[in-house]
């Protein structure tokens, strides 16, 4: 139900919302005002038929500050079911305002941002990679044997090759974790969208509610607000970065091989002009293109948490100083 639609949007999560979180948070509002009316009863008790016969027990039970206290969390009570009421309505229109200025959901941008990441670059190109160390492989395991049989000594044919190939078999073990970043992020992105608004959200409202946990509740409403808009939001704009960088990449002239290996003609022409594999195509390209997988799998993710955090720290500030 969650991972594949939009809580604000999808009626069985408005019916979640009414039929399980309300009263979750009814119940624990009522749990403190009847805690609250305790304090408050049992310091007028104390008042009236104990510190009025012997005055110095007041200063030892301070019935002044449990009256202070009441009124204190009768305030933070306020704000909890304030927050409460407002905070569900206003992640939805924030989440919904930003999924009108990325051009569709969030989420599914996001998504198909990554699959055409993994399935239209990496996938490919690693194949490409793969095929490249099979042709190295074959060519570098050719021998020939020169001089008469007896004398003669087995010479590689293409020695270049066993270089070649230990360069791509590197390469390959190199290029493992970072495709299967990509599909943590998938499932991370889809993690976030069943948890943020349906879960976490209320349980920081239910926490802000007892003192204990005001602190954390405040942190949880201000990570789920977060990880609901702005951390999906920057995988919006990595989208359209990235894509604006692969369709200029698909516009430019492909490296050549000889411009590569300009300190060894020989090599670029026994490889090249020999036509033994098209080197281009099968190893330089897929390098170019692998290198923007790597982008997103190291550096963007990095980035996208540290915005993201930056505004968990912030918000949480906001909630606990100016509304306490």
């Amino acid at each position: 139900m969650y991972l594949l639609t939009s809580f604000c949007s999808d009626w069985l999560s408005a019916q979640f919302l009414t039929n399980i979180i309300t009263p979750i948070v009814i119940t624990s509002l009522a749990t403190m005002i009847f805690v609250l009316a305790l304090f408050y009863m049992a310091a007028n008790f104390f008042r009236k038929n104990v510190f009025d016969s012997n005055p110095d027990r007041g200063n030892f039970f301070r019935t002044g500050e449990y009256e202070s206290f009441v009124s204190i969390e009768l305030h933070q009570l306020l704000i909890s079911a304030l927050i409460f009421v407002t905070v569900f309505g206003a992640s939805c229109f924030a989440a919904d305002l930003s999924d009108k200025m990325a051009g569709g959901d969030m989420f599914e941008i996001s998504r198909n941002y990554l699959n055409m990441i993994s399935n239209q670059i990496a996938l490919p190109y690693i194949v490409k990679l793969e095929v490249a160390k099979m042709v190295a492989q074959y060519f570098s395991s050719m021998s020939f044997r020169w001089g008469l049989a007896v004398w003669g000594a087995m010479v590689p044919g293409f020695p270049a090759f066993i270089v070649i190939e230990r360069v791509i078999d590197f390469l390959l073990i190199l290029l493992t974790p970072f495709v299967a970043s990509l599909m943590v992020q998938e499932i991370v992105l889809e993690v976030i969208r069943a948890i943020s608004l349906p879960f976490i959200l209320p349980a920081g409202v239910v926490l802000r509610i007892f003192p204990p946990t005001r602190t954390a509740g405040a942190f949880l409403i201000a990570a789920a607000i977060a990880f609901e808009i702005i951390f999906p939001y920057t995988y919006v704009m990595h989208s359209n970065i990235m894509n604006t960088l692969i369709q200029s990449e698909n516009t430019e002239e492909d490296v050549r091989l000889g411009g590569v290996l300009t300190g060894t003609p020989n090599l670029a022409y026994a490889i090249s002009d020999g036509g033994l594999w098209n080197p281009e195509d099968t190893l330089i390209k897929p390098l170019r293109y692998l290198s923007y997988m790597i982008m997103q799998a190291v550096f963007l993710p990095a980035l996208s948490i540290t915005i993201t955090i930056a505004f968990i720290k912030g918000t949480t500030k906001f909630i606990n100083q100016k509304l306490d």
